[in-house]
């Protein structure tokens, strides 16, 4: 009868075991971006701003707003091969295939230095508008558009002359600009407006203005679901744009003063640099959710996909680095590399004037770098990882405990 009994009973604990091992799996296997991690850490120069990528060298371009330098990172080894001279304040960069150019906006020249990507030298300086801060390039008409924050303006930059051939109107203080090419729109985002202007390409004259969040900085367009996002820095917010509607359909909560923002088609998730926050929020574009957070450096400002190597670069300017984030999908197994390094930043706050005027208002859409963290902290992804696999391990325990009580039990 004893025997019959555990001979009836062994099953349980089979089946306790194999669901617990069930259990562990689904869990290990449910969402592949807690994986998402930096995999490289390399020094450039004093107070990294905009990233671009040369994806005909492979090469990755760093403004350094307080070097007046840019770094050239080879996104093969994650080592800085050059440093250009370029204007005062270099900030942001833009890549233009047609031509093989990098143009990099100088804040404190009000000029665009255009470098030679095949050489890495300068070839010519193009004047703008006043503190010129973002820049986009549009393939359909083969300009560049620079957002001027001191002149609220965008100068279009023709990439065949590299003359500037008109220059828009938009909101106070544009910031950031990306294409949409669903629409051959151009978005500018006016951190002062708490808005975005579109321009469309084809005539050069804004056909609308968005609302968004709180101070908008960087920008990004996801081609998958024809979306733009908008990262609010006073806000702490990522507002989605629909591009076929130009309406705002969601905002998405992310770290403290997030700045710029990169799209990753590999696995469709936005990346975006959290400046207070240190760290760096990954939105799924299918749910526009934040999946997960990556610790990086201090004051993390400009961000940038290189489809070569699967990897996420992402400049922090008050740590002067750039970290490099492997996303799970990802088969990079980059080392951690470093550079020789150049002189600490004295400051992290920008020492520009803007000649738009001052006001009480504009302090939360201050272009601060403090880095400095504040608020609710995002929640590591590294402690949701093991919180998962304890709670995998505990319910292991107790079905298989489950198992054994049934089996000491004494016979009927």
């Amino acid at each position: 009868m004893h025997s019959s009994r555990m001979v009836s009973n062994a099953p349980v604990r089979v089946l306790s075991v194999a669901i617990s091992l069930v259990l562990i799996l689904v869990l290990l296997t449910a969402k592949v971006s807690l994986a998402d991690s930096v995999t490289s850490t390399v020094s450039v120069g004093t107070n990294p701003e905009g990233v671009a990528l040369d994806p005909t060298n492979g090469y990755l371009y760093v403004a350094n707003f307080g070097s007046g330098t840019v770094s050239v990172i080879d996104g093969s080894t994650n080592t800085v091969v050059t440093n250009v001279t370029v204007g005062v304040y270099p900030i942001k960069i833009a890549f233009d295939p047609t031509n093989g150019y990098l143009y990099v906006t100088n804040e404190g020249s009000g000029t665009v230095s255009v470098i030679d990507g095949s050489t890495n030298t300068v070839v010519t300086a193009v004047t703008v508008g006043t503190n010129p801060e973002g820049v986009a390039f549009d393939p359909t008409n083969g300009y560049l558009y620079v957002a001027n924050k001191g002149s609220g303006t965008v100068s279009v930059i023709d990439g065949s002359t590299n003359t500037v051939v008109t220059a828009v109107t938009v909101g106070s203080e544009p910031y950031a600009v990306t294409f949409d090419s669903a629409n051959g729109h151009v978005y500018v985002t006016n951190s002062f407006s708490r808005s975005v202007s579109v321009i469309s390409g084809s005539t050069n004259t804004v056909v609308a203005t968005v609302a968004v969040g709180i101070g908008p900085d960087g920008v990004a367009f996801d081609p998958t679901n024809g979306y733009l996002y908008v990262a609010n820095y006073g806000s702490g917010t990522v507002s989605v744009i629909d591009g076929s509607t130009n309406t705002v359909v969601t905002a998405v909560t992310v770290g403290t003063n997030p700045e710029g923002v990169a799209f990753d088609p590999t696995n469709g998730y936005l990346y975006v640099a959290n400046n207070g926050s240190g760290t760096v929020s990954v939105i799924d574009g299918s749910t526009n959710t934040v999946v997960t957070a990556v610790t990086v450096g201090i004051g993390p400002d400009g961000v940038a996909f290189d489809p070569t190597n699967g990897c996420v670069y992402v400049a922090n300017y008050g740590s002067n680095s750039v970290s490099v984030i492997t996303p799970s999908s990802s088969t990079s197994t980059s080392s951690t590399t470093s550079t020789t390094s150049t002189t600490p930043p004295t400051s992290s706050t920008r020492s520009i004037t803007s000649t738009t005027p001052s006001t009480t208002a504009t302090s939360s859409t201050s272009s601060s770098k403090s880095g400095a963290s504040s608020g609710i902290p995002e929640f590591p992804a590294q402690l949701g990882f093991a919180l998962l696999i304890t709670v995998a391990v505990v319910m292991s325990y107790l079905f298989a405990r489950r198992g054994l009580q049934i089996n000491e039990r004494p016979p009927v």
